[in-house]
């Protein structure tokens, strides 16, 4: 069963709670804040806009990303991207947190490994690899990506310039 949506309290740098913050699929209506925080972080939209998980403040979009789910105990990170004005406040990390604590409620049409143990890879941009060391990703090799991610840089014209690193986040 999917996630419709999560509700939590954050926590302020003053002990307090600040404002209700929300986790939810994105809808048709916020494709083109998605698409804009997308590009700003050198990245697109990976499918419809529904397809994506973000963090809202309200009706603020705060953070998004969209994961797909490669095999039972096997999920991808498609995009991820924080909005230009969260970034550093440790928003993206919340989200990432709850993507990270149980992927198959953040993509369409998954199931919840049978084992209890899974790993979530991606291909992070060079400097965005330091982000995922903090939320517990370490550096892997390509391979170990699923097909067709395993090899999406060999052709890439920007790749040099990209610095992609795989990354794998395993859950035992």
């Amino acid at each position: 069963m999917n996630l419709a949506s999560k509700y939590y309290r954050p926590k302020s740098p003053r002990g307090g709670c600040d404002l209700d913050r929300t986790i939810t699929f994105a809808e048709p209506a916020d494709e083109e804040t998605l698409r804009t925080m997308f590009t700003a972080a050198g990245m697109d939209l990976a499918g419809e806009a529904e397809e994506h998980v973000v963090l809202r403040d309200g009706a603020n979009i705060l953070a998004g990303g969209r994961l797909y789910q490669a095999d039972e105990d096997l999920f991808h990170l498609l995009v991820f991207a924080v909005a230009q004005g969260e970034r550093g406040r440790g928003t993206g990390r919340r989200l990432m947190r709850e993507l990270c604590e149980r992927p198959w409620e953040y993509c369409r049409d998954a199931v919840e490994p049978t084992g209890g143990t899974f790993r979530i890879t991606t291909m992070a941009k060079g400097e965005s690899a330091a982000f995922y060391k903090r939320c517990d990703y370490r550096e892997c090799e390509a391979s170990l990506l699923p097909p067709p991610f395993d090899s999406q840089c060999e052709d890439c014209p920007d790749c040099e310039q990209c610095g992609p690193v795989a990354m794998v986040y395993s859950r035992t």
